[in-house]
């Protein structure tokens, strides 16, 4: 009886082909692929060397690891689909309510002018800050000296470096604030408004303002009872 040497490796060959194409046409190696794959290395192992008993362990051990990842994962996106439906539920209690936020924008409608809070850490000997529109220009600058520790209020005049009325449409100020050494004193703002509408992002919850600006669900600080 002739034995064909050459059967065996053009099988294995054809399989380990099939079984690279496979992956290759995926990500990501799943449970069955993994058992597939032992399952071909078993079917086409040469007769005369058969697989050493503790590299099938090492295998079956790697594949009950897969296994438990694969299951863990999915549990998870179970959990974070629970967790982002709690929130935006959660998020819902907050309509009609009078809420304070971390956040630098404002909004001008004419005349109507959103109110920024400036909160210090220390008191500041100078405080600047700096208005820039939707395109990322900076429209104005507001410096102020002397101000103590604690919460201030802003309200912008609406007018550029010129002293010509801005357009109307959203702004963002950013704040910096330096002590008598013109060290940087450490500073926060925070705007408020009243919550018309409620939905889920990848970002988080996002709460929407009476006046269209949005916040964040997570950088609430404070909200009417």
């Amino acid at each position: 009886m002739s034995i064909e040497t050459t059967s065996y490796y053009e099988s294995l060959l054809a399989s380990t082909n099939t079984a690279t194409a496979t992956a290759s046409s995926s990500t990501s190696l799943t449970s069955d692929d993994f058992i597939s794959l032992l399952c071909t290395e078993l079917q086409y192992q040469d007769p005369t060397e058969p697989m050493d008993n503790s590299q099938m362990v090492d295998q079956m051990t790697q594949y009950s690891q897969l296994e438990q990842l694969t299951e863990m994962n999915g549990k998870m996106d179970t959990l974070t689909d629970s967790i982002s439906s709690m929130s935006a539920s959660y998020g819902l209690d907050y309509i009609g309510k009078d809420v304070e936020a971390e956040g630098y924008t404002i909004r001008k409608d004419g005349d109507d002018i959103s109110t920024l809070y400036l909160t210090l850490d220390d008191d500041a000997a100078e405080v600047t800050l700096n208005i820039y529109d939707s395109n990322g220009s900076i429209v104005d600058s507001q410096t102020y000296a002397g101000i103590d520790a604690g919460t201030v209020s802003f309200t912008w005049d609406g007018t550029d470096y010129d002293g010509d009325e801005a357009g109307d449409g959203y702004y963002y100020v950013l704040a910096s604030a330096t002590d008598a050494d013109g060290d940087d004193v450490g500073c926060t703002t925070t705007t408020t408004g009243t919550v018309t509408g409620v939905s889920n992002t990848d970002d988080g919850v996002i709460l929407t303002l009476d006046d269209g600006r949005t916040v964040n669900l997570a950088d609430v600080t404070y909200a009417t009872q």
